[in-house]
């Protein structure tokens, strides 16, 4: 991850920050949102680009959003683009799912399974927040998520443990990330300080109490020490 001062242009049409050549540059003055986004197998196909531009229209957050179908794609843009972020950025990966595993497609295509071990192989999220928009993704051995965290860095781990739907009456995935997301700017919870973990806690408790059926979780990174 970067730390310094940043060149970017703004796409004012869709609030995402354009990049024609990031070599050299870093991404953005401020944490961003950098999301990937899979294929939906869906027509029309769905988007949380909504969302995020609703975020960046509230002044809460500039964002990237990049499609990948494949792992191959994915990789790519972690490599070329995710790795230029500014330190207490969010990687939210908006896909399908199951535990430990993210899906870009259709399960049965299997180059688009990534189990959450390949993940911490190939980002650095060192002193990020990771978010997993798929289902189930981080249900299960939180030893398993620990390991993650410890393997690429990042400060903590957030998504389900439950089959989500967007607009589900009991499960609602993108009402439950548009209050995480912005809670995190509007109360100006630092991830990349060392000294928020109080404050996400308290906001995944909130979260918990307010979307039960969604297993919302935020798992923190722990020291080995601990």
């Amino acid at each position: 991850m970067r730390q310094g001062n940043a060149v970017g242009e703004i796409n004012e049409y869709n609030a995402c920050w354009s990049f024609s050549d990031l070599r050299g540059y870093e991404m953005g003055e401020q944490p961003i949102i950098y999301c990937i986004e899979g294929h939906h197998d869906q027509a029309p196909e769905p988007s949380v680009e909504s969302m995020l531009t609703l975020l960046h229209t509230l002044g809460h957050w500039d964002y990237v959003r990049r499609n990948a179908a494949t792992a191959d794609e994915m990789f790519y843009w972690l490599k070329h683009e995710w790795g230029h972020c500014q330190e207490g950025s969010i990687l939210y990966f908006a896909t399908h799912g199951a535990e430990g595993e993210i899906w870009l497609s259709s399960h049965e295509d299997h180059s688009s399974s990534v189990p959450i071990e390949k993940l911490a192989m190939e980002a650095d999220c060192s002193n990020c927040l990771v978010h997993f928009g798929g289902c189930a993704t981080i249900a299960g051995n939180k030893d398993r998520i620990q390991s993650f965290m410890d393997s690429c860095g990042a400060i903590g781990v957030s998504g389900y443990g439950a089959e989500v739907g967007w607009a589900d009456r009991w499960r609602p995935a993108l009402a439950l990330e548009m209050m995480l997301f912005s809670s995190i700017r509007v109360e100006e919870i630092h991830l990349a300080d060392g000294r928020s973990n109080k404050r996400l806690t308290e906001l995944r408790d909130d979260l918990q109490a307010r979307f039960p059926e969604c297993q919302f979780n935020l798992q923190l990174r722990q020291s080995k020490a601990s």
